[in-house]
């Protein structure tokens, strides 16, 4: 964070004493003037800072994803802990996930819980995050993540088709933590839904770097349908 901080004040200073005559306009600063004229993200922005999509995206959406990272992490370092994380606003939310999944087997070490047989477990809340008024006591809440082709039902608690003419639904506060037994097989269905950073599922050709992790979710129907109908979830649609 602190890189791309650097960065967009580097090249906003430097813009400013370019354009005020201070300094020569190097190649690099014309680049980045055009490129906010047109509402682009500068080179040396995305460098630090990369678009997941594929195709350009608009300063505005990158700034605001940008500033809400910051946000996230400021009120967490001078604040404590949050009560809900916004997946979106890691750089390695892969790499988040699995700290979660850590700090879980850590705390029942004297139980004989090894990271290798800990296993996630995930629970789909009925509040919002602006309801919640804890964390948990175990394991992390995730917030802003959206369903592709179908959406969450809260009074079954289950998934369930999508509306009308709506692709994206929002996921309500989504409880990710571990357990260290071996699961029994209940009488549940569970869909194990892959999580994306954004709609372009597979970018770059073959390489899935959009790909974060999957999360069981809870439905009424067999786990055929929605593999079929390929639902996902995603930290953004922008």
């Amino acid at each position: 964070m602190q890189s791309v901080l650097k960065s967009l004040r580097t090249i906003l200073s430097d813009l400013k004493l370019a354009i005020a005559g201070t300094i020569v306009m190097s190649p690099i600063l014309a680049d980045a003037v055009d490129a906010l004229f047109n509402a682009k993200v500068p080179e040396p922005w995305t460098k630090v800072m990369p678009v997941s999509m594929p195709v350009e995206v608009l300063i505005g959406v990158w700034f605001a994803n940008m500033t809400t990272r910051a946000e996230q992490l400021t009120n967490w370092l001078k604040s404590g802990r949050p009560m809900c994380f916004w997946l979106t606003g890691f750089f390695n939310p892969s790499g988040f996930l699995t700290a979660s999944r850590q700090e879980v087997c850590r705390a029942h070490s004297k139980d004989g819980w090894a990271l290798d047989d800990c296993v996630n477990t995930f629970e789909v809340l009925k509040q919002d995050k602006d309801d919640v008024r804890s964390g948990p006591s175990e394991g992390i809440y995730i917030y802003g993540l959206s369903l592709d082709g179908a959406r969450w039902d809260r009074q079954r608690n289950a998934l369930t088709d999508s509306e009308p003419k709506v692709r994206f639904s929002p996921l309500p506060v989504l409880h990710i933590s571990a357990t260290g037994e071996r699961r029994k097989g209940g009488k549940d269905i569970l869909y194990v839904c892959p999580i994306y950073t954004c709609p372009p599922r597979c970018a770059h050709g073959t390489q899935l770097k959009n790909f974060i992790s999957t999360a069981e979710l809870r439905s009424e129907d067999h786990a055929n349908k929605w593999i079929l109908r390929a639902v996902a979830l995603f930290t953004t649609t922008d």
